[in-house]
């Protein structure tokens, strides 16, 4: 076994302790990332995309490197530009040169992580192919740019988001490695709550999970709420105290109603189906510190 292997499988142990569950999600990563193969990461908003490449970063100690898809973003700015002053007094050279996120991580030997690639325009999308294949970029007036040991370029985007996105083309799919995500188990999101928020309060972590888990589920809803709604409404309620019917409502609309959406066809608002998700998931809890609603 090489010493980068050994490497690798420890690095891939030390993710284990970062992230609840996922385990086959990143042994996939690090075998893709043993092999200098690019990764494809698709999943719903909120399922933790983000949060595997960062702790894949870290536990590899590689640089990382995080640009977000939007429509302003060029190809120019993914890959840089020269910097006018600079310019004037040095010429067009590396050092007047300011490297776009792209660059830098090929530079740096770091991760490249591009998070939501496809609200890029069409042609920024397909200059970040340049760097796949033979792992070169091409910098006008200053030659080629070869990437340095470690660089892994790592995409992500979600499937359901279809405003103002662009299609990914086939050569993404032919270069990358697919990894597909998606919001995970109840027992896996109470585990995630407790890291993430430090409360000892079972009723009211399984509660927050038992309410976005129903979103997930919800027929009337083409768009859940995440596990970051859980957490943020367990932050809301001190510990261990009563749980009252009204106020609970007035906090998930709170925390959720922005999160989720109805389809098309639903005549309720998003504020409706939460209440009656809240008053259901209530009816089947039987505990002191729950006071229900009157009326």
């Amino acid at each position: 076994m090489t010493n980068s292997s050994i490497s690798l499988k420890d690095s891939l142990e030390k993710v284990f302790t970062l992230l609840i569950g996922r385990r086959e999600e990143l042994r996939l990563m690090f075998r893709a990332i043993e092999k200098n193969l690019p990764i494809i990461i698709e999943g719903p908003i909120g399922t933790g995309k983000t949060e595997m490449a960062k702790a894949v970063s870290e536990c590899l100690e590689r640089p990382f490197i995080r640009v977000d898809g939007d429509n302003n973003l060029t190809a120019i700015k993914l890959k840089g530009w020269y910097d006018p002053p600079l310019v004037l007094e040095k010429g067009f050279s590396k050092e007047s040169f300011i490297s776009g996120p792209l660059t830098e991580a090929m530079e740096k030997g770091g991760i490249f992580f591009f998070n939501e690639t496809n609200r890029s325009p069409s042609e920024t999308i397909n200059a970040a192919l340049s760097a796949l294949d033979e792992r070169l970029i091409t910098i006008p007036r200053l030659g080629t740019i070869k990437a340095e040991v470690g660089f892994i370029p790592i995409f992500t985007f979600n499937p359901k988001d279809t405003i103002a996105t662009n299609p990914l083309p086939r050569a993404f799919y032919d270069r990358c490695i697919w990894i597909n995500v998606n919001h995970q188990s109840r027992e896996e999101m109470i585990e995630i709550v407790k890291l993430r928020t430090s409360s000892n309060d079972d009723l009211l972590i399984h509660i927050s999970c038992d309410i976005v888990q129903t979103t997930i589920n919800h027929p009337e809803l083409e768009i859940s709420s995440t596990v970051r709604g859980a957490i943020q409404l367990v932050e809301l309620f001190p510990q261990n105290q009563d749980i009252d019917e009204n106020t609970l409502i007035s906090h998930v609309i709170a925390v959720h109603s922005r999160k989720v959406r109805c389809t098309t066809t639903s005549q309720k608002s998003e504020q409706t189906i939460l209440e009656e998700i809240v008053s259901k998931i209530l009816s089947t809890y039987e505990d002191t510190r729950i006071i229900r609603k009157k009326g």
